[in-house]
């Protein structure tokens, strides 16, 4: 026998093998029933009644089952496995969607705590809409979900359905965290404020001012709005929000201006509105383009109308989220000329200095190291000097001024005077004050 303590744990040249042993379909059926079975007495329960669905508690508890369930089927390989693989979509699809619902669920039931510009109805309309189209997804996929698992030979009944599936409890701690006051206040609300414009440049280019005909959302998803896409977006929003409660959230700032509450309700909104859509064109790329298993394809294709979910995932979340990002506009653009102290000055061209790839780079640096917006003007047509390609473009179309106009940030500006007297870099160097340009070159 060999004494494995005197082995001792395996050093830095040794490897550990692990070899895969092939389970036999009817062995893995005992386990599967077995950690199946909390996810499969909720199915059986939402089968005969699916009412549950139309609350947050159970349908977050169903998502967390299925999402372990599934985390279980994957490390035996099982949607690799043709026996399987339908089951196991069918639960990864209760997963996903159920992600979805919840988020509507708790934007729905938060709406009436934002401060929103404008009517909500429509809004309200739309998220009911999709709640419809994911209880009938949900309720045919439990469905789906019972005639799997009765063909698999799964012992599933509601008799061990979970306590407090059918108990909606909300419970929270005392909120008593003192309001602390921070001193770089104005810098972050200007800078998510800015951040916040970006967002809206962005939105405005998918054009969801109007529905679109049920003809068009699958060229449209395909061209504009693919998972990867809405995740940027989703990505983007969340920043925003995390950032103002970091830095707003409880401030005397936010004290002394309720009105920026209302930029926080829209971001709130907006961002749960994504993170819907991603969740919905994710469930539709997989089952239209991955899914390599037709019969797999085919069960879910019909239980669950994929129209429906892209005009949910297309009309209603990300055209809903575009419509929060754009009615916040106006209050963006107070924001940055309340607390950026934007102002504007003339900017005269040094002699024998010419707009070329450098000095620009240089204003652009000075514009990211502010973190506010700052714009440049010639002759009358103006950039954002957070773009290099704009501005070399806006310098090749007016390549001799003899003056820019720029409007910022007042520590900006500073910068940009003080680069404009020292030749832009050009001749004798950039002085210590703007020493920073230096490191990021």
């Amino acid at each position: 026998m060999i004494d494995c303590r005197r082995l001792g744990p395996p050093s830095m040249t040794q490897t550990i093998h692990l070899r895969d042993v092939i389970l036999r379909e009817e062995d893995f059926i005992p386990l599967l029933d077995e950690a199946a079975a909390g996810f499969g007495s909720m199915v059986a329960a939402l089968a005969e009644d699916p009412t549950p669905l139309t609350r947050s508690g159970p349908v977050a508890r169903l998502g967390d089952a299925a999402d372990e369930l599934e985390s279980f089927l994957d490390d035996f390989g099982a949607r690799e496995n043709r026996t399987f693989v339908t089951f196991g979509e069918l639960v990864a699809s209760t997963r996903g969607l159920c992600r979805v619902r919840a988020s509507g669920l708790y934007l729905l039931s938060r709406l009436p705590r934002y401060q929103l510009i404008g009517e909500s109805a429509e809004l309200i309309e739309g998220l009911q809409a999709v709640d419809v189209v994911l209880d009938d997804a949900l309720a045919s996929l439990c469905g789906g979900l019972m005639e799997s698992a009765a063909s698999l030979g799964l012992t599933w009944s509601q008799a061990n359905v979970p306590a407090g599936m059918n108990r909606e409890v909300r419970r929270q701690l005392p909120r008593n965290l003192d309001a602390d006051v921070s001193g770089g206040e104005r810098q972050h609300i200007a800078e998510l404020a800015s951040r916040f414009q970006a967002m809206i440049k962005a939105s405005r280019q998918l054009q969801l001012g109007s529905r679109r005909p049920a003809e068009e959302l699958a060229s449209f998803v395909a061209e504009h709005a693919t998972e990867e896409r809405c995740r940027w977006y989703e990505s983007g929003v969340h920043n925003i929000q995390s950032m103002y409660d970091t830095y707003v959230l409880l401030t005397a700032v936010e004290e002394e201006h309720e009105w920026l509450r209302t930029l926080r309700g829209h971001v709130s909104v907006a961002r749960h509105l994504l993170e819907m859509a991603t969740g919905l064109v994710h469930f539709y790329e997989r089952h239209e383009n991955d899914l390599r298993h037709q019969g797999a394809k085919s069960e879910i294709s019909r239980l669950v109308s994929k129209g429906r979910i892209l005009d949910a995932a297309v009309n209603v979340c990300l055209r809903q989220a575009y419509l929060s990002v754009e009615r916040c506009a106006p209050v963006a653009q107070k924001i940055i000329e309340i607390f950026a102290g934007h102002q504007s000055v003339s900017l005269k061209m040094p002699d024998g200095i010419s707009l070329h790839a450098r000095p620009l780079a240089l204003i652009v640096q000075i514009a990211r190291h502010h973190r506010t917006p700052l714009e440049l003007s010639l002759e009358g047509e103006s950039c954002s000097a957070l773009s290099l390609m704009g501005l070399i473009m806006l310098a090749g179309k007016h390549p001799n001024p003899s003056s820019i106009e720029a409007r910022g940030d007042a520590r900006a500006l500073a910068d940009l005077l003080l680069l404009f007297e020292h030749h832009l870099g050009e001749k004798d160097g950039l002085p210590d004050d703007l020493g920073y340009l230096r490191m990021s070159s």
